[in-house]
């Protein structure tokens, strides 16, 4: 069974170490970090599996950090914070916080909820993989594997890799993907699609100026193409 990685984002070092030894006596891997910049390299980096995140950190507000990283993560979210109003956890809990958790706080409760949340990802979490040859998505991390890199993908470049993974050799016109990621007529404006399917190239392919994965078809869409390694 792979270890669990927990991520830990607040802007008290003592917290954070607090966190980690608990983390550590579990047999879960953690890393932290103080601000919200930090933070959203650790996310890429580090790939968690949950993370537990303080509502004022330097210079930033978790809650936005928080809306922010549901761009790019589905990991549950702890919210481990000193502010006690209903509106503050409200807040967090409505912009992608799972759970939320006040200081001073019981480290033994705080396991208990980490554990709690982790036992309900891993279950169908295989399912929630999709592996084709040299590139695997992972649905619940909103993220592709290839080979030892991870790479974190916006909502909507992970919803179009998606779409044609689950396609995968198969054409899928611009006309569908602008309709399946949009909720819309595409109105014959394929720019929207194209500059995603640009910025996605740049992501996954060796080079994004002679794609190999996803090939344009041409007069009629995009190919993501299984076997490229």
């Amino acid at each position: 069974m792979d270890t669990y990685r927990i991520m830990i984002v607040d802007d008290d070092p003592h917290i954070c170490e607090i966190v980690q030894l608990y983390c550590q006596r579990e047999g879960f891997d953690s890393s932290s970090c103080h601000n919200g910049a930090d933070a959203m390299m650790l996310l890429a980096s580090f790939n968690p599996d949950l993370i537990v995140l303080d509502v004022l950190l330097a210079n930033e507000n978790g809650i936005d950090w928080c809306k922010n990283a549901r761009n790019y993560t589905n990991a549950p979210i702890v919210f481990l914070s000193s502010q006690e109003e209903d509106e503050v956890k409200i807040s967090a809990l409505s912009y992608g916080g799972d759970d939320y958790v006040t200081k001073p706080f019981s480290p033994g409760v705080l396991m208990a909820k980490i554990k709690a949340h982790l036992r309900r990802i891993s279950s169908g979490r295989r399912e929630q993989l999709l592996e084709l040859p040299g590139l695997t998505l992972d649905f619940y991390a909103q993220s592709v594997h290839m080979g030892s890199r991870t790479i974190f993908l916006s909502k909507k470049e992970f919803s179009l890799l998606s779409y044609m993974a689950q396609n995968v050799n198969q054409v899928v016109t611009v006309d569908k993907l602008f309709h399946l990621i949009w909720g819309m007529k595409s109105l014959e404006d394929t720019r929207t699609v194209a500059v995603h399917i640009s910025n996605l190239r740049k992501k996954i392919e060796d080079d994004p100026i002679h794609p190999e994965r996803i090939i344009t078809v041409r007069g009629a869409g995009y190919m993501l193409v299984a076997g490229k390694r």
